[in-house]
């Protein structure tokens, strides 16, 4: 009996999960489906997460380099356009903030956000990102309907009051997009594999049964 509810319960929480209705607080989370295929918005996510994210937010356990070849950027541009600290390229992503200084001008060290997307899952990071609203009892005069009283400034705001809703959408979805990608960039490579190890196999069971029937006729 507690197996069954348990594998209700499983099922139920996994087609929840699939549907994109996970929990964001007080709220429903928006439905979102990555697509780390789409070089175009990782590439979009990308150049709005250097402007208007890492200057507090790493993502140490990412390299220039690997992002650069990954989302089909040269090297040389994006050392010239989204490296503003004098980084190499090889390096890992780390920013020049040390914690005391964090500390001191905002009030705590902000988190590193290379696996924020696996840890918040991207349709809370999505729906986070654009439900700040005007409070003025907030530090930064804004709060947010997924994470109430959060510390952190509305960093696109500005963005947002010169665009229109549609387009500051796709920025955020672009936004998440990328830290879907950055949060595990060999995804694409194991799907890939995965497919022609899934055809090795099909083929070689086809052959293992071909050779059993051979065998089976020896038999009789």
């Amino acid at each position: 009996m507690k197996f069954i509810l348990f594998l209700i319960f499983f099922i139920s929480s996994s087609i929840q999960a699939a549907s994109g209705e996970l929990s964001c607080g007080s709220i429903e989370c928006d439905e979102f489906s990555a697509d780390t295929t789409n070089l175009s918005s990782l590439q979009d996510g990308l150049t709005t997460y250097m402007n208007y994210c890492y200057g507090c937010h790493s993502l140490k356990y990412s390299r220039y380099n690997r992002i650069s070849k990954d989302l089909n950027i040269p090297i040389d541009m994006y050392q010239e356009n989204l490296i503003f600290d004098g980084s190499k390229p090889g390096q890992l992503m780390n920013i020049s903030m040390n914690s005391k200084d964090a500390v001191e001008w905002i009030g705590a060290k902000p988190p590193d956000l290379t696996l924020e997307a696996r840890i918040r899952k991207p349709n809370w990071i999505y729906t986070y990102l654009r439900k700040f609203y005007p409070d003025d009892s907030r530090p930064y005069g804004v709060n947010n309907e997924v994470y109430y009283n959060v510390s952190m400034p509305h960093v696109l705001e500005d963005l947002q009051a010169n665009l229109s809703e549609t387009q500051f959408n796709e920025m955020i979805y672009n936004l998440t997009n990328f830290m879907v990608y950055v949060s595990d960039p060999s995804a694409n490579e194991r799907k890939r594999i995965g497919v022609y190890v899934l055809l090795f196999l099909l083929l070689f069971t086809s052959f293992a049964y071909l050779t059993y029937r051979e065998f089976k006729k020896d038999l009789k």
